[in-house]
């Protein structure tokens, strides 16, 4: 199989299901361990780190597995969707798995998925086969420690095969209420599906109902629940356009004055909740010195969370998709940035808080630009147009999110913010342009709506 066949096949795996109303029942955590079954259980072949929640959780997944990899330890990272590239979803000490080994496992995957044919709920997912491509990898390349992102809800999520060494829930929202539920309490409690009895499970600061939940079901099974707020501290000290600095009291050790170049105060949340999981990776025999936490943060990369990649105009892409991640956007926004003239590009999924997500955002721009991401889910522009008038003095559609960017550009002075959001398949295209092409001329806007 080639690469470009791997990809077709997944695409038909994506096909067959598109249409048809998301799946959330125990069949789908069944059909993944049948999977795993046929492959010869590659999620047992070494210890995992399982990372859930509605905001942050590919951030801190990133930082845990970036900690221990400058600890000395080989490590795999599997996080969800990808930006442009599917093979940004599985990466060994920060390298992308290659073409080639990705055709060969996804050839693995499929000749495991013929096997398996007329078993209950087959075939599998695109997501699942995805999910049981890194496994594989993991397994084969032989990683220390697999660090793995979630994908929705957590107790029958395909990534909940695994046997989690140490669990991690970061912020808890709103989002998939059409699958996981629309209580904070019932996200929660779907979430809380990836603790194991006797073993530590960090959270991140949460709302009274999650919270509660969270420690209910810790209980029940006789898990440590470490929250960062109580048993974990953190204090932000200075926020700008380079990063943030802030110090984290975790159980073990005082970690001050560390520097991360993201923005936004929510990131320092999420690695104090990466240093309480390789705190606890301690008791199965990892040895994270601060050292490597402090050289580990210094030196991140993630794209697309809240990410600088011009000035003057200042640019930003961020893949913020729902209501929590907007929420830190704008705060993100109006700290570092306070009284700049914002242009937003924003474009929205079908399955998300439109509304909402107006709301919060919108009220901060000078000009908004709708747009439409590159999904067949996504809402179409003028539906987002017509969500943001109430907030905002100028709207306008320009139907493709590059064309999108553009246009933002060429209204865009050299003092104000350009930002491109609401979705990876926003984010994507447009961080890829930025970095591949100069300025081009401003592309011509469908509609343009004056709000009242």
């Amino acid at each position: 199989m080639t690469y470009e066949e791997s990809l077709a096949y997944l695409d038909r795996l994506l096909a067959a299901r598109q249409g048809a109303p998301r799946s959330y029942a125990p069949i789908k955590l069944e059909r993944m361990r049948r999977l795993c079954e046929l492959l010869g259980h590659p999620e047992r072949a070494t210890p995992v780190v399982l990372v859930a929640g509605t905001k942050g959780k590919g951030s801190t997944a990133a930082m845990i597995a970036a900690m221990v990899q400058a600890a000395g330890s080989r490590v795999g990272l599997y996080t969800k969707p990808h930006l442009v590239d599917i093979r940004e979803r599985v990466r060994i000490n920060g390298e992308l798995i290659t073409p080639d080994a990705f055709a060969g496992l996804i050839d693995e995957v499929r000749t495991a998925i013929i096997r398996g044919e007329g078993g209950p709920g087959w075939p599998p997912t695109y997501f699942e086969a995805a999910a049981a491509l890194a496994l594989l990898d993991f397994r084969r390349r032989a990683v220390d420690l697999a660090v793995v992102e979630v994908g929705i809800g957590g107790r029958l999520d395909a990534t909940n095969v695994a046997d989690p060494a140490v669990s991690v829930i970061t912020t808890i929202g709103h989002d998939h209420t059409d699958t996981v539920g629309t209580r904070l309490s019932q996200i929660a409690a779907e979430d809380a599906g990836i603790m194991r009895p006797g073993r530590i499970v960090i959270s991140a600061p949460q709302r009274p109902a999650a919270s509660r939940a969270l420690r209910e079901a810790a209980a029940a099974i006789g898990a440590t629940l470490v929250r960062v707020g109580r048993e974990i501290r953190v204090r932000t000290l200075a926020a700008s356009p380079e990063g943030i600095r802030f110090t984290v009291r975790g159980r073990q050790h005082l970690y001050r004055d560390l520097r991360l170049p993201l923005l936004g105060r929510h990131q320092a949340t999420n690695a104090a909740c990466a240093i309480g999981a390789v705190e606890a990776l301690a008791d199965r025999g990892f040895a994270i010195r601060e050292t490597a936490v402090r050289s580990a943060l210094a030196g991140l990369q993630w794209p697309a969370r809240i990410e600088v990649v011009r000035s003057h105009p200042t640019v930003i892409v961020d893949v913020a998709h729902n209501t929590v991640s907007f929420q830190a956007l704008r705060a993100a926004l109006d700290e570092t940035f306070p009284g700049r003239r914002l242009v937003l590009v924003l474009g929205i999924l079908g399955d998300k808080d439109l509304a909402g997500i107006a709301r919060i955002i919108a009220p901060r721009a000078a000009i908004l630009i709708a747009t439409r991401p590159h999904d067949a889910r996504a809402v179409p522009p003028e539906q987002v147009a017509i969500a943001a008038q109430p907030w905002v003095s100028t709207v306008l559609v320009v139907d493709d999110p590059v064309d999108a960017i553009k246009k933002a550009l060429g209204l865009a002075g050299r003092d104000d913010v350009v930002c491109a959001t609401g979705s990876f398949h926003v984010a994507g295209p447009v961080r890829a342009y930025l970095f591949a092409a100069s300025v081009d001329d401003a592309a011509p806007a469908k509609t343009i709506i004056r709000a009242s």
